[in-house]
């Protein structure tokens, strides 16, 4: 007997389906032009995603009983491929050329000709699983596993359509609506530049905003029509306005600092936020026509890690949203008075939407390595669409909300690409959604450095696997081993891989704790590392015997905060940052690493103090042992500054490297102790900068020296800082780096 709706067969790789029966490919819907040859190639690897395809393997496949000029017919066969799916050889995000050898499919596929359904007479037959369009799926009420809707009536599928706007090079991202709907403004970043651009919706020449010397994005297009507001790096950074049409060259700046300007839904009021890189933020309102901005729910913000905020469409009230110690997958919504004063409303989610939006997310899923940050009201305000990583793959969902309680009824997914949709932007009358499609490559790459003269000595490349995110990297002493924290569909694993014959290897894998934080002991026969379970909020510091495969816990603590930075150049002690549960701030202690917890508190004490101010992260041993170089963000009336430090082992004075004007992060020792290196934000970008250090006179020495020029989505260091990172052995340097490219595209029917 036939199996039960039968489907035809098609294989998915991000937002393209491929239809081996027919011949064709498409992308969203539409179909795409692939000459046979080309297709047939391409084919051939999707068949064996991973696996490498050697010319000669292809040759017998293609061209059995012809000769043909193999090596020009392959290339240019990859090359068409490529062409249409707006890959490249340099950076591939699809099919990657193995030198001397072949090629390879390295982007993730589903094949639906290989799953079985049973049949009614219990036999199994084959079943595809084809939704309208490759990046947006059918929103079907009682598929539990995917989605909790609100009506159980509402079973039939809809239809959307999904146009792309946008078609330049680079990545075009920030879109915003213009109020009749008809045009988009976005920033467009290409060779180190960033400009904001408009574009009408059907079609037509783009047409570029601004035109100064510094990075322009981030735009926000006013309710009336008038202005746009955006973020600009020239000088010191500031927020700007300028004529949506008219003289651009007449710009006004509305506030010297902050990120992402957010109009008020009656055009006199603009919100923003304080700090990108997924660190936490506060949160500001200011009018547009001047004055001082004014911080809104200062407690919490302070209190909570606060990602991102939206208007509430009836512009009284500012939702914030961020994370907090419940491990909520869909984190958390407050809501709250924005021009007086008042207790926000947390948004109540029920425990059956959790329930489900947890199974989405899957098994690993860890609050502190979050980089969403995009939400916003539907004009009706009983709908929040927002933007969440689940699985590895950042996609556009959408909460159903109760207007007079603001508790969540429903909860659904919008998209389901495998390229990340970000910065979503719905029009004014709420029935279309505008997002960023992007690819982006996240690995550590290591670059060779000459660490006494601060200058890097040639290109730098990648040193981890394509398949994978590959965050918080750290380089054995010797240089010769990686350790790194690995993001595979959304689960956080710990790996390390040999720089010296290339083989991988996960340390300690398992669904139970994420494991993070990875520190090699300076003769890198061990690791520390925290191993966390956010459920029940336990957080417990052990360190990795590398030759048995054995983990030793030295620590637990139960505050919110608890990081290991580094390990003393003996061997015998571990820095790692504790949050003083008396006066809630960070501190930075030192731990036995060869004692067990069952030894008892005295193997542990504090290190560096702080102040009532101020927060230390990110402690690092001078090669020597004599100094500790560490982080202290401070809270300073309009917004927070982070600036690098030294002090003393024995205790003392701290001694400031950093200047602090500009967010300042992980120092690290050059291997001779006579040069910190430290990675800090400058025009919107962080990088690597470096300042003497004279270990006997206590003091830096000159001025800071910029390292690194990475100024471009194609190439810069990771977005998510606490995540970066950063090390120096020998003549390497090792960095955690992201390669974005994308552009804008509409998804329709929104409304419905």
């Amino acid at each position: 007997m036939e199996s039960v709706n039968s489907i035809s067969e098609v294989i998915r790789f991000a937002t393209y389906e491929v239809h081996p029966r027919s011949g064709e490919i498409r992308k969203a819907g539409a179909k795409l032009r692939l000459g046979d040859q080309p297709f047939q190639l391409l084919l051939a690897l999707l068949e064996k995603p991973g696996e490498v395809l050697t010319r000669e393997e292809l040759q017998k496949r293609l061209w059995p009983d012809t000769f043909v000029d193999v090596d020009g017919s392959l290339n240019a066969a990859i090359n068409k491929i490529r062409d249409v799916l707006g890959d490249s050889a340099e950076n591939p995000r699809f099919v990657e050329t193995v030198p001397r050898r072949g090629y390879r499919f390295i982007g993730a596929v589903t094949d639906t000709r290989t799953r079985k359904l049973s049949t009614q007479d219990g036999s199994t037959g084959h079943r595809s699983f084809l939704l309208p369009f490759g990046v947006v799926a059918a929103l079907v009420a009682g598929a539990a596993a995917w989605f909790f809707v609100r009506s159980a009536t509402n079973r039939n599928p809809l239809q959307r359509n999904l146009t792309r706007v946008t078609f330049q090079p680079g990545l075009q991202s920030g879109a915003t609506w213009s109020p009749d709907g008809r045009s988009i403004a976005y920033a467009l970043s290409h060779d180190g530049k960033a400009d904001i651009w408009i574009q009408a919706v059907t079609g037509g020449d783009a047409v570029q905003l601004t035109h100064g010397p510094a990075n322009d994005w981030q735009p926000d297009w006013s309710p009336d029509g008038k202005y746009i507001a955006y973020r600009s790096e020239g000088g010191n950074g500031g927020l700007y306005i300028v004529p949506a049409v008219g003289r651009t060259e007449v710009r006004r700046q509305v506030a010297s600092f902050g990120i992402y300007p957010r109009w008020s839904p009656d055009s006199r009021h603009l919100m923003f936020r304080t700090t990108g890189s997924a660190l936490p933020n506060k949160v500001f309102v200011v009018d547009a026509e001047g004055g001082e901005p004014r911080e809104v729910f200062a407690g919490l913000t302070r209190d909570n890690w606060i990602m991102s905020a939206s208007w509430h469409p009836d512009g009284q009230r500012i939702t914030l949203w961020g994370w907090s110690l419940d491990a909520e997958p869909i984190r958390s919504f407050w809501t709250g008075p924005a021009y007086s004063e008042g207790k926000p409303i947390r948004t109540e989610i029920p425990a059956e939407i959790s329930k489900i939006a947890s199974e989405v997310a899957g098994p690993g899923t860890a609050a502190w390595a979050d980089r969403d940050s995009a939400f916003q009201w539907a004009p009706s305000g009983d709908t929040i669409y927002f933007e969440r990583s689940f699985r590895g793959v950042r996609n556009v969902f959408r909460l159903s909300i109760d207007r007079k309680t603001l508790g969540v009824t429903g909860f659904e997914r919008l998209t389901t690409g495998t390229d990340n949709e970000a910065e979503l932007a719905l029009s004014r009358d709420g029935k279309r959604l505008a997002f960023t499609s992007e690819p982006e490559h996240v690995r550590d790459w290591i670059f060779p450095f000459d660490s006494t003269n601060s200058r890097l000595t040639g290109n730098g490349e990648p040193v981890t696997s394509p398949g994978f995110e590959a965050w918080e990297g750290n380089l054995s002493r010797d240089g010769k081993k990686l350790v790194f924290a690995c993001n595979r569909a959304g689960k956080w694993e710990l790996w390390q891989k040999s720089l010296v014959d290339g083989s991988e290897a996960p340390v300690a894998a398992d669904d139970a704790y994420v494991r993070d934080e990875p520190q090699w002991s300076p003769d890198g026969t061990r690791l520390a590392y925290l191993r966390q379970d956010f459920q029940n909020q336990d957080n417990r510091l052990v360190v990795w015997e590398v030759a048995s495969r054995e983990e030793r816990e030295v620590a637990r603590h139960s505050s919110r905060a608890m990081f290991v930075h580094d390990w003393s150049p003996d061997g015998n002690w571990l820095l790692a940052t504790i949050e003083n549960p008396q006066t809630q701030r960070a501190e930075i202690w030192k731990f036995s690493s060869l004692a067990r917890r069952s030894d008892g508190d005295e193997q542990r004490q504090v290190v560096v103090p702080t102040d009532s101010e101020t927060d230390l992260w990110q402690a690092h041993y001078s090669p020597d042992g004599r100094w500790i170089a560490f982080e202290g963000i401070k809270d300073v009336p309009l917004d927070s500054e982070s600036a690098i430090f030294v002090a003393p082992t024995s205790g003392g004075n701290w001694v400031r490297i950093s200047d602090g004007k500009h967010w300042a992060d992980k120092p690290r020792w050059s291997p001779d102790g006579k040069w910190i290196y430290f990675l800090s934000e400058d025009q919107g970008y962080f990088n690597v900068y470096g300042m003497r250090f004279d270990a006997i006179a206590g003091k830096a020495i000159g001025k800071v020296s910029q390292v690194t020029h990475f100024n471009d989505p194609s190439l810069m260091v990771g977005r998510s800082m606490p995540n970066v990172g950063f090390s120096i052995a020998g003549d390497r340097m090792m960095i955690t780096m992201s390669q974005r490219s994308g552009s804008v595209w509409v998804l329709d029917n929104m409304g419905r």
